[in-house]
């Protein structure tokens, strides 16, 4: 079998035009070619903000044949490596121990808590009851109880002892996650800051799903976007960006892509819920019930979006066709999410091995792992 595309390593380098298979073994890469190409072959995808899919939530359904369910509808879409995503809680306790669980046992790549430290200004689709001031000892508490797997703490920085927080999390290896967060610049801006002169170098910090649940970008009040955006640019944060089309503009999204492309300052995040890979429906986020239609997810009842219901794979799809170029979504997609929370990028397809990742091209997308087809659009 032969595959012809573009193939990218991690890094967006341009490795070959063609992949030759035998029985899902790569027995050679042709060489790179100078015309343009109509199809991408990416090494598959790191996506460091989900809560879940295929029906599980990793908030509210921990057992673990949902959990496995959930990863195994992003691998089936390309995604390599996971990171399970949970949002504010009364009691994460159950929730974080399952996820390290499933870490442990290979599944998934870590854990991000998106919560509880957060403005209840701007909750989104949280449960307010869940909400609440920091609190250091509750977040040891869990630091301990995630065995080492928690890797993001999304917090809204203008919190007291928000910068506490970060110093705690840095003792456990892991990062703050700026977000859900109602601040002025002036109030975001020392504590970036702050992160940024003991982060020796390498970002730090990350921002979560930038534009979403936070005040706008507007010319006479920039808010949060602008020092996020301008840490980013300093190479002082990764920012997180939602790529459906739906939570930010997708021409947004490309500018943004390839303003921040040549310091690797942005990591695109499908924030999936329970209805990722499902039909619309009536779902559950934390506990809030969240109704689907037209692949939209909203909290019951409101006009609130309630996370996404997207992948990867269809987000650099969506992208590719607003002419964003497959180097820098590689970039976006495989090496930066897996540089910011420390774990190796997907491998680019190497002769002798089998063949893992996906095949973007007109007719969609088609995915392999470990030698086998196992998805496709």
């Amino acid at each position: 079998m032969r595959i012809d595309a573009e193939i990218l390593s991690s890094e967006g380098d341009v490795i070959g035009s063609g992949i030759v298979l035998d029985d899902g073994i790569v027995t050679d890469i042709l060489p790179p070619a100078s015309e343009c190409a109509s199809a991408w072959f990416f090494p598959g995808f790191v996506d460091i903000h989900c809560h879940g899919g295929g029906g599980a939530s990793f908030s509210d359904d921990i057992d673990e044949e949902s959990i496995e369910r959930a990863v195994a509808t992003h691998r089936g879409a390309g995604t390599v490596h996971l990171i399970g995503s949970l949002v504010s809680l009364l009691e994460p306790l159950p929730a974080i121990e399952a996820i390290a669980a499933a870490c442990d046992r290979g599944s998934l790549a870590g854990i991000h808590l998106e919560g509880p430290f957060i403005s209840p200004a701007r909750a989104g689709a949280q449960n307010p009851a869940a909400i609440r001031p920091i609190d250091l000892g509750e977040l040891q508490k869990w630091l301990d109880a995630g065995g080492g797997w928690i890797k993001t703490v999304t917090i809204a920085p203008e919190l007291d002892g928000a910068m506490d927080a970060a110093e705690l999390l840095a003792d456990y290896g892991a990062l703050p996650s700026w977000g859900h967060t109602n601040a002025t610049a002036d109030e975001v801006r020392p504590v970036i800051s702050a992160v940024a002169a003991w982060s020796q170098g390498k970002p730090a910090q990350i921002a979560t799903h930038l534009f979403n649940a936070m005040p706008p970008l507007l010319h006479r009040a920039p808010g949060p976007v602008r020092e996020l955006l301008a840490s980013a640019r300093r190479s002082e944060m990764i920012v997180e960006l939602i790529g459906d089309g739906l939570h930010v503009h997708p021409d947004l999204v490309a500018d943004i892509l390839i303003h921040l492309d040549d310091v690797a300052g942005v990591a695109l995040v499908s924030d999936a819920m329970a209805g990722a890979g499902m039909p619309d429906g009536q779902y559950e986020l934390g506990g809030l019930d969240v109704s689907i239609t037209s692949s939209v997810a909203r909290l019951a009842g409101t006009h609130t979006l309630a996370g996404g219901t997207s992948t990867l794979a269809r987000q650099v799809a969506l992208l590719l066709g607003h002419g964003v170029p497959a180097p820098v979504l590689a970039r976006a997609a495989c090496r930066t999410p897996s540089a910011v929370i420390g774990i190796e990028p997907p491998p680019s397809p190497a002769i002798g091995q089998p063949l893992t990742g996906v095949l973007m091209d007109a007719a969609g997308f088609r995915v392999w792992r470990d030698g086998a087809p196992v998805g496709n659009d």
